[in-house]
């Protein structure tokens, strides 16, 4: 089953009223976990088995024998923050060894928000309440700390303010009384993310730091100057971003970049430091859609000084590259959902 998808907020904040229940929107990858004759099976939003990728939720004793669940795995850092960033090394992972590694270091939870079928009962057509307390019935943690039903909340901008102020992704409002729409983008989930996200160029790669033959991080920017930039090209710098990308992506992207280097430092004013000094300068072609927590000033070449490791942006996370917008797009691109 597909999972149903949330809308973004047509205001921009969450929706008010009695008819909304709010709950905590997680930085993570969804999932699905099914039991089916007593074996649990694991799969992520393109219906593909990821199993293997958690063995802390192999552990489903305590679950029903016929159950398909709804929820959000994420990987807890040690200040209590759940970022994508810490379980993106285990996204693409298959290894059972390479996965105990890390699970060992940065547990993954899986936190459930629905319940769509009990005992062999479908339940997507019931509303959303009677899924929640029939979950809430299920005693999931008791499975272990790998499991999770997160509260929810009736004052949705108290959330909004108290998840901002955590460093949270954001907030999921859901209206009472709907339906789980399967594979639907529906009006009855809002999303309210605090990240933002833009579209940059990128104007050089640095290795990483135990291997210069692989990609460790990104440089990006905006054109200078609009006007000259066929002829300057000449970036201003908005960050360094180094997480997000799966392994097969940054082996693709490294491959361009190698192609496309050049001995010119494309950006204005000129970056240092040490990720500076280690640079490999390219040519400004390329585009990358980039997610951040929040940012200290605004993208202007006035505050172009206090980018990169200077902490203009707070956890930059590349989310795909967009090879379709040119540089000069960029700056005005619209932003795409992950597909």
């Amino acid at each position: 089953m597909r999972p149903m998808l949330a809308t973004h907020s047509p205001s921009g904040g969450v929706p008010t009223g009695p008819g909304w229940t709010h709950e905590v929107k997680w930085d993570g990858i969804r999932l699905m976990a099914e039991v089916l004759d007593g074996v649990l099976r694991l799969r992520n939003r393109n219906d593909i088995d990821v199993t293997v990728t958690y063995p802390e939720l192999h552990n489903a004793a305590h679950l029903p024998p016929d159950v398909l669940l709804d929820g959000e795995v994420v990987a807890v850092t040690r200040d209590g923050i759940a970022n994508l960033q810490s379980l993106a090394p285990r996204m693409h992972q298959r290894n059972p060894h390479r996965v105990a590694r890390l699970a060992a270091t940065t547990p993954a939870r899986f936190m459930v928000f629905d319940l769509l079928r009990l005992d062999g009962r479908p339940l997507t057509g019931l509303a959303l309440e009677q899924r929640r307390d029939l979950l809430e019935g299920l005693d999931l943690e008791s499975n272990g700390p790998g499991w999770q039903v997160p509260p929810q909340y009736h004052d949705g901008d108290l959330l909004a303010h108290a998840t901002l102020a955590q460093g949270l992704e954001g907030v999921i409002s859901k209206r009472l009384g709907s339906t789980y729409q399967a594979g639907v983008r529906s009006p009855d989930w809002v999303k309210v993310p605090h990240r933002a996200e833009f579209v940059g160029v990128i104007g050089g790669w640095v290795p990483e730091t135990d291997n210069d033959r692989r990609l460790g991080s990104l440089w990006i920017g905006h054109p200078h100057d609009e006007t000259t930039f066929a002829e300057d090209g000449l970036l201003y710098p908005i960050t360094r971003a180094g997480s997000g990308l799966g392994h097969g992506e940054r082996e693709q992207l490294l491959e361009v970049l190698r192609s496309i280097e050049t001995d010119h430092c494309p950006f204005v004013p000129a970056l240092h430091g040490p990720d500076a000094r280690r640079a490999r300068w390219v040519e400004p072609i390329l585009c990358v859609q980039v997610r951040f927590l929040g940012r200290a000033g605004g993208f202007s070449r006035e505050d172009a000084a206090t980018a990169g490791d200077n902490g203009q942006l707070r956890q930059p996370v590349l989310r795909r590259l967009r090879p379709e917008v040119t540089a000069l797009e960029a700056p005005y691109a619209m932003i795409e959902e992950p597909t």
